[in-house]
């Protein structure tokens, strides 16, 4: 009997990454993306709606438009003015709408909000090849899902709020400038790893994935995206044409092409998040270790030995 030694980490990250490619084409994973896509569209203005209805219930909701002006170079123009009149609009707007007396538009933001989510959700389970939860349960998920991100941005919100106030109290004398750039780009990269981290966690209808088994896939999601953003900022700038092809609607256009490689990136993450994991023989699920076949989860419950390929 010839015993073969056991593969290495990066082996198996290798062979994750071919196996990822080969079922973003089988599953014909950019079709599902530019449905995602569709209903994020029709989802981002109510989310940042939300966002800021309730941003502004416990501080100065002005403090998104300073935040979307420190990630700009990451966005096509076309894109950022589009999203930065829309947030200039609503933190400018009454403030009888952005209290407690808004409460129902509110609720009316969040639930248009969930649609979006709720695409990605279905975008999850068939790349971790899972059923989709029924009609009812998967509104209500999608909606906690929705809450849950925008907690997060508020979170991060007044953390950026916050850090310039500690930092007044700390002699950083000619690193001050640096230290509270550092900071904010900190908290924007964690603010990243976080949404995409929870989309990961509790998206897929299967029994969670430990953290090691979710970081492969936003490592190279979160990575990825902010090269490819920066790469189609530059396109768009110099030499897209979505103005001169679509008239006034090319602003949405760029905005589209934007949320389908946003989307993609998300689902390609999670795609490598599930091969890995494929890939792993002890229990890679949350809770009590299991027996292969009882972990509540396609990916987990799978095993594929790459020294016998």
């Amino acid at each position: 009997m010839v015993l073969r030694r056991p593969p290495t980490r990066p082996a198996i990250y290798w062979d994750a990454f071919k196996a990822s490619l080969k079922q973003a084409a089988d599953d014909n994973l950019a079709l599902i993306s530019a449905g995602v896509a569709f209903f994020a569209m029709l989802s981002l203005f109510p989310a940042l709606a939300a966002l800021i209805a309730l941003l502004g219930l416990i501080s100065d909701p002005v403090v998104v438009i300073a935040q979307l002006e420190d990630v700009r170079g990451l966005l096509p123009d076309d894109v950022y003015d589009i999203i930065n009149t829309q947030v200039t609009g609503l933190v400018t707007a009454r403030a009888d709408t952005l209290g407690w007396a808004g409460i129902v538009s509110l609720l009316v933001a969040l639930w248009s909000a969930r649609a979006g989510v709720g695409a990605m959700v279905i975008g999850l389970n068939a790349v971790y090849n899972e059923r989709n939860r029924n009609a009812a349960k998967h509104y209500l998920h999608a909606l906690m899902l929705t809450v849950s991100l925008v907690g997060v941005g508020i979170v991060a919100l007044l953390a950026v709020v916050v850090a310039p106030i500690i930092l007044a109290f700390i002699p950083l004398g000619p690193f001050g400038n640096a230290v509270a750039d550092l900071l904010r780009w900190t908290v924007a990269t964690a603010v990243l790893f976080a949404g995409v981290g929870v989309l990961y966690r509790f998206g897929p209808n299967r029994r969670a994935a430990r953290l090691p088994w979710l970081s492969s896939g936003a490592i190279l999601a979160v990575m990825s995206w902010a090269v490819l953003s920066i790469g189609f900022s530059y396109y768009v700038a110099n030499f897209g044409n979505y103005n001169q092809v679509y008239g006034s609607i090319g602003a949405v256009i760029a905005m589209l092409v934007w949320l389908w490689i946003s989307s993609f990136l998300i689902l390609f993450g999670a795609a490598l998040n599930a091969q890995v994991e494929r890939r792993t023989r002890p229990d890679s699920t949350i809770g009590p270790a299991k027996p292969r076949g009882q972990r509540g989860a396609e990916a987990a419950d799978t095993f594929i030995d790459i020294t016998q390929e």
